[in-house]
């Protein structure tokens, strides 16, 4: 006797939902970075998610809403990575911050980096949403915990931390625009 094999379980709405979400980050990210924001429709987005552009509406409100999206999740990527190795890189402490800005620069010369965020992030989100966006991943976070160990070491005053990280982020991403 043969047996049958076992029945296929349908995907729940959310795993749907999911695997389109992820399909048109997926499609979103490669095309933005290949060829800018302005140079890619809404119609092409969904093309190449193999979706309908009423999906790309439907997750993200628009192509704007996808572009945001893309980027969150690039510097979700960027901050986890730059934590993991700047704390692998070598000793805990005052060396942290140069080596996390030799990191982020680095990663600046990378071309998907430097087109999402670096060129088309300010002009399509205004610069203020621009920063805003940067501060919410942790980027900002990373350079205050570095400079606390400044002040560990006396080489910083407490109070010095928000304004010198708030400079150094500055003058990282005039860096990193100078570098795109």
């Amino acid at each position: 006797m043969r047996k049958k094999p076992p029945a296929r379980r349908s995907r729940t709405n959310e795993e749907l939902s999911a695997e389109t979400r992820r399909r048109l980050l997926d499609a979103g990210r490669r095309l933005f970075a290949a060829r800018g924001f302005a140079e890619t429709s809404a119609d092409l987005l969904a093309e190449k998610a193999g979706l309908t552009r009423g999906a790309l509406h439907y997750q993200f409100g628009d192509k704007q809403g996808l572009f945001v999206a893309v980027l969150q999740e690039l510097l979700a990527g960027l901050v986890q990575r730059l934590a993991k190795e700047t704390m692998e890189g070598g000793p805990q402490g005052t060396a942290e911050l140069e080596r996390g800005c030799a990191l982020l620069l680095e990663a600046y010369g990378d071309r998907a980096v430097q087109q999402l965020l670096l060129r088309d992030g300010p002009v399509v989100l205004g610069w203020a949403a621009w920063r805003k966006l940067q501060e919410e991943s942790g980027l900002a976070a990373l350079l205050r915990h570095a400079l606390d160990h400044w002040v560990e070491a006396g080489w910083l005053e407490a109070d010095a931390v928000e304004p010198a990280s708030r400079l150094l982020m500055g003058a990282l991403t005039q860096a990193g625009i100078a570098i795109s």
